[in-house]
C-alpha cells in the first residue's frame, strides 16, 4: 500500500526548501499570473489562490470522490472508466520502480518532451512488445503497474487528471518540469535554485501545491473508507448481540 503520509512529508520538505530560497531572493514586489490564479508576491512570499481556482478545486474534489466511491471495490473497473473518458492508459510491469528511475510516478503523467518523453515511449514500447518507439513527445497518459494496482493510486491519478483537464495552475508543462528538475538537482546540488528565476520557483510551488492536494484527497478518502468499515463492523457486532 502506498504510504501517503510519507509522500506528504516528502512534498512538504520540497515546498519548504523552495519557500526558504524564495525568502532570501525576493526583495521587490512581483506579479505572477497563471491560468486560473493570480499571485501577488512580496518579500514575505505570500500567495493567494483566486476564488476561481478554489471553486474548481472543490468541484474536482466532489466529482472525483463520487466516481471513485462508485468503483471503490473494483479498481480495474475504475481504470476502464478512465479509458472510457478517452484517456490513454498503459499497464507496465514494475511501473513504480521503473518510473521512479526517471523522476516520474505511477499514475497520471502530464505531457513530456525531450529525453524523458523518449524514455517513456521506450518503456511503453517494450512493455507492449512493440519494440523501439522513437518519439520525443508524449500526450497526457496514465501508467499503472500490470497487476494489483490499488484503488488509492488510481484515485490520486484520476484527481490529478481532472486538475490537469481543468487547467489548474501547476499542471502546465513549465511548472511540472521546473518542479521535477529542481527536485532532482536538490539531491546532488547544495543550491539548485541559484540559477532559477522567481517565476520558475513560484511555478514550482504551484506544482507542489497540486501534488499536496492530490495526496490530501487520497488520505481523506482512505480515512472515510476506514471509518465506514469500522461503523459497519460495529453495527454487525451490535446486531449479533441483540440476536
Amino acid at each position: 500500500m502506498v504510504n501517503f503520509k510519507k509522500l506528504k512529508n516528502i512534498l512538504i520538505n520540497k515546498y519548504l526548501i523552495i519557500r526558504n530560497k524564495l525568502n532570501k531572493k525576493i526583495s521587490d514586489n512581483i506579479h505572477f499570473k497563471s491560468s486560473t490564479t493570480k499571485r501577488s508576491m512580496n518579500s514575505s512570499c505570500t500567495m493567494e489562490l483566486s476564488s476561481k481556482t478554489k471553486q474548481k478545486q472543490e468541484e474536482i474534489n466532489t466529482e472525483v470522490k463520487t466516481i471513485v466511491k462508485k468503483y471503490f471495490n473494483t479498481p480495474e473497473k475504475l481504470i476502464q472508466y478512465i479509458k472510457a473518458q478517452g484517456a490513454i492508459v498503459y499497464k507496465v510491469d514494475n511501473a513504480e520502480k521503473i518510473l521512479n528511475k526517471i523522476g516520474e510516478e505511477e499514475g497520471f503523467i502530464t505531457p513530456l518532451k525531450g529525453i524523458k518523453a523518449f524514455l517513456i515511449n521506450l518503456i511503453i514500447g517494450f512493455s507492449l512488445h512493440k519494440g523501439i518507439n522513437i518519439k520525443f513527445k508524449t500526450r497526457e497518459i496514465f501508467i499503472f503497474n500490470t497487476n494489483n494496482t490499488e484503488i488509492y493510486t488510481i484515485a490520486r491519478a484520476l484527481y490529478k487528471y481532472y486538475g490537469y483537464k481543468n487547467q489548474l495552475p501547476g499542471y502546465d508543462y513549465k511548472s511540472q518540469e521546473t518542479f521535477k528538475k529542481l527536485y532532482n538537482q536538490k539531491r546532488h546540488h547544495s543550491s539548485p535554485f541559484e540559477n532559477c528565476s522567481i517565476e520558475e520557483m513560484y511555478s514550482c510551488k504551484e506544482a507542489i501545491a497540486r501534488d499536496m492536494e492530490s495526496i490530501n484527497f487520497t488520505i481523506l478518502l482512505s480515512k472515510e473508507y476506514e471509518q465506514a468499515k469500522k461503523a459497519a463492523k460495529r453495527l454487525q457486532t451490535e446486531s449479533s448481540i441483540n440476536i
